[in-house]
């Protein structure tokens, strides 16, 4: 089954993504919103993910995510990791154009944007998860919800921001 963290990074990811998107609803009501629809709704899970996942993955995923929504600790790290990189927002997109070659942060594709924002926030603000689980985790959720090309590119920006930070 997929671990507490992974679920709790992919669910942050999602909800970053709908705020970014959408530009209209505040991080205090995308965490609401996903909380009570994944915990009453495993059928979303499936619908999102079934094209990609195997039916008894689909259904690992939605007990994960369920156990998420449940679990008060594991859904107070979905909390610091997206009140976290919405409240230094500003600091976290200077870092990653600092660290991105021939790239503004605003012309990133979105999950790549986002992806790096939760990451850059965890290698920032989270010292107790080691780097090499940060950078191996973006990378995962940039292969699962970005191009082709997103792993690579996540990859290189974080590789840089770690050195930036010492983290490496």
């Amino acid at each position: 089954m997929i671990s507490g963290r992974r679920a709790a990074r992919e669910a942050a990811l999602l909800i970053l993504f709908g705020v970014d998107a959408t530009r209209t609803i505040l991080p205090e009501d995308a965490l609401a919103l996903f909380r009570a629809n994944f915990r009453d709704d495993p059928d979303v899970l499936e619908a999102m993910y079934s094209p990609e996942l195997k039916i008894e993955d689909t259904k690992q995923l939605a007990k994960a995510m369920k156990l998420l929504a449940d679990d008060g600790a594991r859904w107070a790290f979905v909390e610091r990791l997206v009140k976290g990189a919405m409240g230094h927002l500003t600091a976290l997109d200077e870092l990653i154009a600092r660290c991105s070659l021939n790239w503004k942060v605003p012309r990133m594709g979105i999950v790549d944007r986002n992806i790096l924002r939760l990451s850059a926030y965890e290698l920032a603000f989270e010292p107790d998860v080691p780097s090499r689980v940060t950078l191996n985790e973006a990378i995962e959720l940039a292969k699962r919800y970005g191009t082709e090309d997103s792993g690579a590119f996540v990859n290189g920006i974080l590789d840089r921001i770690a050195q930036e930070l010492g983290r490496v």
